[in-house]
């Protein structure tokens, strides 16, 4: 099979709309995080230490996520590279790399999204009346 130049260029966008989605969960998280804590200092309820080590644990997966969606866009691009240096073989393995790096964020994003509901469904179980 042969690769060329602009099967790595059409992930670019897919890439990068996924760094900038995990970004976005990153700003969020850190921001309820602080307000969290802050709540904690006044009032050390053991459900905000439940929440926030949620939110420690998701935090880890996402800061993972964007470490394997930076990798995985770096490989891309020097996919590219080898494919102008003409070392198509490596530029393949390059490519292949690339793809388990961003499976690999994509998983991790699966884990992330199930610990957010479960935190919901734990938090409305809290709340709803019994």
């Amino acid at each position: 099979m042969t690769l060329s130049v602009s099967t790595p260029i059409i992930l670019f966008p897919a890439i990068s709309l996924i760094l900038l989605a995990y970004t976005e969960k990153f700003v969020q998280l850190a921001r309820l995080v602080r307000t969290l804590k802050k709540q904690y200092e006044n009032n050390s309820a053991t459900h905000l230490v439940e929440q926030i080590e949620n939110l420690k644990r998701r935090i880890y997966l996402i800061k993972n996520m964007q470490a394997f969606g930076t990798l995985s866009f770096f490989l891309c691009i020097a996919t590219i590279f080898l494919l102008f240096s003409s070392l198509e073989t490596l530029a393949y393995y390059t490519f292949w790399i690339s793809m388990i790096l961003l499976m690999t964020a994509l998983y991790l994003s699966f884990r992330e999204i199930r610990l957010s509901s479960d935190a919901l469904k734990r938090a409305l179980d809290d709340e709803t009346p019994r």
